[in-house]
């Protein structure tokens, strides 16, 4: 496998000598790595006194746990055309495999390792990146799609509220506490949409927040300003659980073929929505229940087998579900320790833009219903997948003065 995705940082905050880390987790291994880097004179287009000067490229490349044997051929290649100064240095590793696989990883490579905490080396890398990478470099932008979707979504509240506001008895129901304040709604729908669009922001603004990682499963780290952190809650119903059952539904054998199929699919085929309980007439509380709003997560596939759906749709639903879960313990977290702003981290958003574009959705929804999850500033980290890799590496290689 060739690299993936490689970042520049400030040659100045490390030491520029070649190096690797392994990130070993439940379903995916990464792997950050230094090499040395092919040089050319000025007359052959070369960097003498250019970029490449003043940067060091940290190459990252993903492997399925499973397929370890490449990830280490593809290590030992890169690695041997930096001769074999790199095996005199210390190796790091972290992740629930980064244990299981520390014995092997010495014997192929004839180095020392040694296994570090994965929570620290996140938030290291996480603080890392912040300082020293644009800001565009660092947060994923949306997607057409995704930012289109969006702006249906708000449009769809506003719809709401409007519906709300011409509904008599509706009212009655605010009143009673039973429905909420279309005020309120409105109000939240212009917070969401000026929290969000904010396009740049400086090291100091970024926290306290949430460093959400969303992998095989999903925990949440709170870190304060000073780079103190804990951990303050999680779920282990995540990607793990999403490629477990979506292989039991669809008999999809990677996570790159039921994310595919999740892409192509309609959770409206198995979700029951309003326009299957309601016939949005009348002037009641439920009247007014969007005819697209989802009540029922699998409401169809009730006295149903298996064969009565589209795999495409299984996939869809089910996804859909696991970011439904996963924007739920984030936010109500996020009331409960009153922060407002949540960086997104993990191979199953970074690698899965349906799933960025359906947290986001959730998101839009949740603020109609509460007024804290309007608040929220949320983006996707870019990398974020190998924030844990490239924390370990940065423990040998970073300088005492690489961040604040």
């Amino acid at each position: 496998m060739a690299d993936l995705e490689f970042i520049e940082i400030p040659k100045a905050l490390v030491q520029d000598r070649p190096a690797f880390s392994f990130d070993i987790g439940g379903t995916c291994a990464k792997l950050a790595y230094i090499k040395a880097e092919p040089t050319c004179s000025a007359e052959e287009g070369g960097h003498s006194n250019g970029k490449a000067n003043q940067t060091v490229k940290i190459h990252l490349s993903l492997y399925t746990r499973d397929d370890l044997d490449n990830a280490f051929d593809h290590l030992q290649k890169s690695m041997s055309e930096s001769g074999d100064e790199w095996r005199k240095g210390m190796v790091t590793t972290t992740g629930i495999g980064g244990h299981q696989f520390k014995t092997r990883l010495s014997e192929e490579f004839g180095v020392q390792t040694k296994n570090v905490n994965e929570m620290s080396c996140f938030v290291q890398a996480f603080r890392f990146l912040c300082q020293n990478i644009p800001h565009e470099q660092l947060l994923m932008a949306p997607s057409e799609q995704g930012a289109e979707l969006m702006s249906r979504m708000r449009q769809q509240l506003h719809d709401f509220v409007e519906t709300l506001n011409s509904a008599d008895l509706i009212k009655k129901e605010v009143d009673l506490g039973g429905f909420p304040d279309p005020e309120e709604i409105s109000g939240a729908l212009e917070t969401m949409q000026t929290t969000n669009d904010k396009t740049e922001v400086t090291f100091e603004d970024m926290f306290p927040c949430f460093l959400v990682m969303v992998g095989s499963g999903q925990g949440i780290l709170l870190i304060e300003k000073d780079g103190s952190f804990k951990i303050v809650d999680g779920t282990n119903k995540c990607g793990r659980t999403f490629l477990g059952l979506g292989s039991l539904l669809t008999g999809a054998k990677s996570f790159e073929e039921l994310i595919d199929l999740a892409n192509k699919g309609d959770s409206t085929a198995v979700d029951e929505m309003g326009s299957d309980l309601t016939t949005g007439q009348g002037n009641d509380m439920y009247s007014v229940i969007p005819q697209d709003m989802l009540m029922f997560s699998f409401g169809k596939a009730c006295k149903q087998n298996i064969e009565s759906f589209n795999k495409k749709d299984l996939a869809r639903a089910l996804l859909n579900i696991i970011a439904m879960d996963f924007v739920q313990v984030v936010a109500l977290n996020a009331e409960v320790h009153n922060v407002q702003k949540v960086y997104m981290c993990g191979n199953f958003v970074n690698k899965a833009e349906v799933m960025r574009d359906e947290i986001s959705k959730i998101f839009v929804q949740r603020s109609g219903f509460s007024v804290w999850c309007s608040k929220i500033e949320y983006k996707f980290v870019q990398h974020g997948g190998f924030l844990g890799a490239i924390g370990a590496l940065l423990q040998t290689i970073q300088k005492s003065d690489g961040s604040k």
